[in-house]
């Protein structure tokens, strides 16, 4: 049977028509996950139903046509294939398979189905693929799985920025989850990163669940030869208790320390003043950045001298203790938060210096509060580019 190669590049990622390899795998840091969706179900056939129209992520607007909807065969021969070749940097090439691009899906849905959270990578053959450009890789597979063509490029796309959901648990359609696996594709390719939700017949399904999602829809097709009729869908609230820091690897970034005393009954009562009537985990980390940034001044003194408390109490503090105070009202909401020091260049010359991170749907923020030039997530008092990292700790050292 002919054979149809999809290509796969370092950066650039080119798919044609079906096929790919991946290994769920554990990874610490940095890359963009969350986790919602549904579980295994009967499948059958049903009407078509659109697609409400998205507000922020626009991924309905100008509803594009469904995959191959009238002519031909509504999936792929056994046996066929889509070579994934991906181009590195130095221009080596490397290509999978449909068969791997399946039992990749299989493994990531039942690591989902495990521990309540997305893996933070997939390997494709030997390459670790990130968890925003699966949902690419897996939304494309789907559509050649129905018997459509197209390339593939997936370059260096970014993780969601905020997941939300408001989604009811039911099921949709396959010729629904089919136009919803081409909207997220032309959102990722207009936007450079995967969508906080999609827009459903059933309300908004978060970035995590897409992924679950469509991994179900691939890892059926794996096990049945034939796309599912339709996927069960629930929020991801109610699979796993609402939870975003399951990960063992993270549970060090929760704990109290000697100076970000996040179960002392102060920092509690402030971390909870702090993020009354904010609803996601990412709007409670930016507004806890943005009261230390604009509630504690910046002191010049080495090394901590006032921890969490200190800091708060004399609404003065350096970078350490201006740290402290970031990471233990993060902690006391639930919030993973490290340290990180470096030596870096601000515009009055170089110094080392202490920062905060705080992790929100599978990504590590800066949280650098001793600047008003600073907002969460992003440095402007010093130069990303040119800085030295000396180290990432849950618990600053000095």
């Amino acid at each position: 049977m002919k054979k149809k190669w999809v290509v796969l590049m370092l950066f650039t990622l080119t798919l044609s028509t079906g096929m790919t390899s991946i290994a769920a795998a554990d990874q610490p840091a940095n890359q963009t996950v969350l986790a919602d969706q549904s579980s295994t179900g009967n499948h059958t056939e049903n009407t078509d139903k659109s697609i409400a129209q998205t507000n922020e992520e626009k991924l309905a607007a100008g509803e594009p046509t469904s995959a191959k909807a009238a002519a031909g065969s509504s999936t792929k021969a056994a046996g066929s294939s889509t070579t994934v070749k991906t181009t590195a940097s130095a221009g080596s090439t490397w290509t999978v398979t449909d068969s791997q691009i399946k039992d990749a899906a299989d493994r990531v849905k039942s690591f989902i189905e495990k521990n309540d959270r997305l893996p933070n990578y997939v390997t494709i053959g030997s390459k670790q693929v990130s968890m925003s450009q699966y949902l690419k890789l897996v939304n494309q597979e789907t559509l050649n799985l129905y018997g459509s063509s197209g390339s593939l490029t997936v370059g260096s796309v970014s993780g969601p920025t905020n997941p939300t959901e408001s989604v009811k648990s039911g099921n949709i359609q396959k010729s629904e989850y089919l136009k919803l696996a081409k909207n997220i594709l032309n959102f990722m390719n207009s936007n450079g990163r995967a969508p906080n939700y999609a827009s459903s017949s059933l309300g908004t399904i978060r970035y995590e669940s897409l992924v679950y999602m469509f991994s179900r829809v691939v890892a059926f097709y794996g096990d049945n030869s034939r796309l599912p009729n339709y996927v069960s869908v629930k929020s991801w609230t109610s699979q796993t208790g609402g939870s975003t820091t399951t990960d063992p690897s993270l549970q060090k970034y929760l704990v109290a320390t000697a100076n970000a005393q996040s179960t002392s009954s102060t920092i509690k009562n402030l971390a909870a003043s702090i993020t009354s009537g904010k609803t996601t985990t990412y709007a409670k980390a930016q507004a806890i950045f943005n009261w230390v940034r604009d509630h504690v001044s910046y002191s010049f003194y080495y090394n901590t001298q006032k921890g969490a408390l200190g800091a708060y109490s004399s609404r003065s503090a350096n970078c350490c203790d201006m740290a402290h105070l970031v990471v233990a009202l993060a902690r006391a909401a639930g919030i993973p938060a490290r340290y990180q020091h470096g030596t870096c260049t601000f515009s009055s010359g170089t110094y080392g210096h202490v920062w905060a991170q705080l992790y929100v749907s599978g990504k590590w923020y800066y949280a650098d509060a001793v600047s008003t030039r600073n907002s969460f997530g992003t440095i402007n008092n010093w130069n990303l580019n040119t800085y030295t990292l000396h180290g990432t700790y849950a618990s600053l050292p000095f």
